[in-house]
């Protein structure tokens, strides 16, 4: 074994030195006879560079095949995420169209409410609970002032009741906090339709009939309808405090804190164009 290393090493040897030898030579030669540069020009145009190219033609190819299929993972990927965001800006437009139609309805309402405001009486509360076992108020305008049945009394902040008597001087309202007052309403988030009456029990309002699945949250903001003509719509009537769902029970129970705090009132408003168009 060790004299095929050491003939295996003779080997390298001789071959060291010929490389050496043939590489003293060629430096030589490129001294002593400039023109030989032309033939190492041609060599590496035809010889070299060729078998180079075709040495890295398969693996350019497979850098390009590989470079290729990352582009277009990109362009896929960004392909994708146009058309997400496309989606997103159709939605949007959605939105802005009810935001539109929204915001058209609320300019109708001011203009129309602007108009009301321009012919108001406001009356002084004389007297509390002047019906029998009804959360009532009295006060100092009546007929002569042209105060009918059935007007909307409002306080700075909402709705408070409707005159249920009139007299000369004098009309009995009848709150929205009394159990047998019924009020028609929306939620002005969702615009689902409710009836808000009085609690017996305390001066908060309530829902009344709202199904356990109706989409309402703690804070909405109840107005009045206006449906029937009963109350002037689009006052404040309160805002959803508690929403109590019981296991096994269709309705559920939502307490309204009631905008205007009824023992906290000493005038009220009424508007005498509510009949107009009446």
């Amino acid at each position: 074994m060790s004299s095929t290393i050491f003939k295996k090493s003779v080997t390298n040897f001789y071959l060291l030195i010929f490389l050496i030898s043939l590489s003293i030579i060629s430096v030589v030669i490129d001294l002593k006879y400039p023109s030989t540069n032309y033939v190492r020009v041609i060599i590496n145009d035809f010889i070299v560079n060729p078998i180079q190219y075709i040495v890295k033609t398969p693996s350019n190819f497979f850098y390009s095949l590989v470079e290729e299929k990352e582009t277009i993972d990109q362009l896929q990927s960004k392909i994708e995420k146009l058309e997400e965001d496309n989606i997103v800006m159709k939605m949007n437009l959605q939105r802005i169209d009810a935001l539109e139609n929204e915001v058209s309805r609320l300019r109708s309402i001011k203009s129309e409410m602007a108009q009301r405001i321009e012919n108001i009486k406001i009356a002084k509360i004389t007297q509390r609970n002047v019906i029998p076992n009804k959360e009532s108020i009295q006060i100092s305008i009546g007929s002569k002032d042209y105060i009918k049945i059935g007007q909307t009394v409002m306080g700075t902040n909402g709705l408070v009741g409707q005159v249920v008597e009139v007299s000369m001087y004098s009309s009995k309202v009848l709150l929205i906090t009394d159990i047998n007052s019924n009020v028609p309403a929306i939620i002005t988030r969702t615009g689902k339709q409710v009836i808000i009456k009085g609690r017996s029990q305390d001066d908060f309002l309530e829902i009344s009939f709202l199904n356990n699945d109706t989409d309402i949250r703690s804070g909405d903001l109840i107005v009045t309808s206006g449906q029937a003509e009963r109350f002037i719509a689009d006052l404040n009537i309160g805002r959803v405090i508690e929403i109590i769902k019981k296991e096994g029970e269709r309705f559920a129970t939502v307490i309204v804190e009631p905008s205007e705090y009824m023992n906290n009132i000493n005038e009220v408003v009424l508007t005498l164009d509510e009949y107009k168009d009446k």
